[in-house]
């Protein structure tokens, strides 16, 4: 006997959930839609663009991919005050002008 749709839907969702997925909302002005809809295209010329999930996701990786690069290179260097290889997540010294927590954050920050 075939499935409701209700009992499909439930399907689903256990599947995602045992998956450990989870949905997203997500707002954009109209500029950051066409954004997207240009590029998911423009990354696939001659080619289905990408779906707007799997799009979003790649973005999450490569972004992801990026901060791990950055903090491997900035590892290397100590903070002035506590000594602690950056990134420092917490520290006493905290507000200090020469402690990483009050200036160095800045090297991680997303930037146009």
């Amino acid at each position: 006997m075939a499935k409701t749709a209700a009992e499909r839907k439930k399907a689903q969702r256990a599947r995602q959930s045992k998956a450990d997925n989870r949905k997203l909302e997500l707002q954009l002005d109209t500029q950051e839609v066409e954004m997207l809809e240009r590029n998911r295209a423009d990354r696939r010329p001659d080619r289905a663009p990408y779906d707007m999930s799997e799009y979003i996701a790649l973005l999450i990786r490569q972004d992801d991919a990026r901060m791990r690069n950055r903090i491997k290179r900035i590892s290397t260097s100590k903070c002035s005050k506590c000594g602690d290889a950056p990134p420092v997540k917490s520290c006493i010294m905290s507000g200090d002008s020469q402690c990483w927590v009050t200036t160095g954050w800045k090297k991680l920050i997303l930037t146009i």
